[in-house]
């Protein structure tokens, strides 16, 4: 998507809601990919702006590091790709985590911020 300037719109990012026409509460059925879905969704069944805020971390995360949202290659505890990334960066072993080309290309500091902010969106 895109605005009347031609600015890069990003949505969309692996959640849905489905609320009927005639409602105007916002008691949802949620589909979506289980890795984007705010943790905290599952505690309270709402989501909340704090939920699309995770899901665009997700997203960071992804960019950064080529990884899927959730492995079954990743140990147990690490299958979801927010939680390994988390781990890596407190380890202070970002470069681990990073894509070969986005390490290679990228400058450290920028990526780091970018890892830093997709860090705060997750948690």
């Amino acid at each position: 998507m895109s605005d009347d300037e031609y600015t890069a719109k990003v949505s969309d990012f692996g959640v849905s809601r489905l609320v009927p026409l005639d409602q105007t509460k916002l008691s949802t059925l949620v589909q979506g990919t289980f890795g984007y879905i705010d943790p905290e969704y599952f505690h309270s069944d709402l989501l909340t702006n704090k939920s699309d805020v995770y899901s665009f971390g997700v997203v960071l995360v992804e960019l950064l590091t080529g990884e899927k949202v959730v492995s079954m290659d990743r140990p147990e505890k690490h299958r979801s790709l927010a939680t390994y990334f988390i781990s890596l960066l407190e380890e202070d072993r970002l470069n681990q985590a990073l894509e070969n080309r986005v390490a290679k290309e990228g400058d450290f500091e920028q990526i780091k911020g970018v890892a830093d902010l997709a860090k705060k969106c997750l948690t």
